[in-house]
């Protein structure tokens, strides 16, 4: 037992002495926080934490670098900052965990360094609803609380390889965490296109029980529907025809029975997503092209 201790004692060294070439440290007030050095100038850390001005970066050698803002997902809650040119970071080597695995919450302080905490992975799991602006498209979960200081900063596996980042605060009895290659692909958009739209129709719904002559026209699929009250001017609802008064049942083959399922279907197929919407309309199904908005 003592040599297996001191095996994985050694083991878990190792792995946050390679995080913590890829660790970067906040200055903000009231208290510090951490990033994520994902190659070159570009650190990846949770969006909720960042100003628009930018922050102040304590990088892996002790200097200090203000990071410009290049681009935010609110979604995931993820924000992209660059260093400049002169910063030249390798590019953290990523991993991914399973149920069971342990991972190592790993933050830098601007006064004592390097801080890490073990945690388990208790699940994973896809299609999280985040508040009312969208759907989380996978995540995973840790036992333990959160060391303060980590939200931002990398989870790493047991090679201390990226394997998450922690963003959102606890959910659900555990800390969510975006996986690494998930969190990689938003930070290419961001650095692409500088934001990632959030897909809008334009519309407000409630949630109502379908009549006999619906059920009918739906061939019984469902019960309920969205009865839309208004349609916003010059929206992509406007533009596709949908009307006050719709039932909406469907969109992009899926069904719709509640507003969960309508923000749900419009986050995995984004905004300039080109759809088909069913809605009861005078007794019967009509079909409506319709284009995604972006908001």
């Amino acid at each position: 037992m003592a040599n297996a201790l001191r095996d994985l004692s050694a083991a878990l060294r190792a792995a946050i002495q390679k995080a913590s070439a890829f660790t970067v440290g906040l200055e903000r007030e009231p208290y510090h926080v951490s990033g994520v050095l994902i190659g070159g100038d570009r650190v990846l850390t949770a969006s909720h934490l960042v100003s628009d001005q930018g922050e102040e970066f304590v990088l892996p050698d002790g200097t200090t670098k203000h990071g410009k803002l290049a681009g935010r997902d609110p979604i995931h809650d993820l924000a992209l900052l660059r260093l400049g040119p002169e910063v030249k970071a390798v590019e953290a080597p990523a991993a991914s965990v399973a149920v069971g695995d342990l991972v190592v919450s790993v933050k830098r302080d601007p006064f004592d360094g390097i801080n890490a905490s073990l945690a388990l992975v208790s699940s994973r799991g896809e299609k999280l609803r985040i508040g009312s602006s969208g759907v989380l498209e996978r995540y995973f979960q840790v036992d333990g609380d959160r060391l303060p200081g980590t939200t931002g900063g990398p989870l790493v596996d047991a090679d201390g390889a990226f394997a998450g980042i922690q963003v959102f605060n606890r959910r659900m009895g555990a800390e969510v965490a975006i996986p690494a290659d998930l969190a990689l692909a938003r930070a290419k958009l961001l650095e692409e296109k500088g934001n990632v739209p959030r897909p809008y129709l334009g519309v407000r719904s409630q949630e109502v029980p379908l009549t006999k002559a619906g059920l009918e026209a739906v061939k019984n699929r469902q019960e309920t529907g969205l009865l839309l009250v208004r349609v916003e001017s010059g929206s992509a609802a406007e533009k596709a025809g949908l009307e006050v008064g719709d039932i909406l049942v469907g969109v992009g083959g899926a069904n719709v029975t509640d507003h969960e399922e309508l923000v749900t279907v419009l986050s995995e197929r984004g905004a300039g997503a080109k759809l088909e919407a069913e809605v009861l309309r005078g007794g019967g199904l009509t079909r409506v092209p319709l284009t995604v908005g972006a908001a």
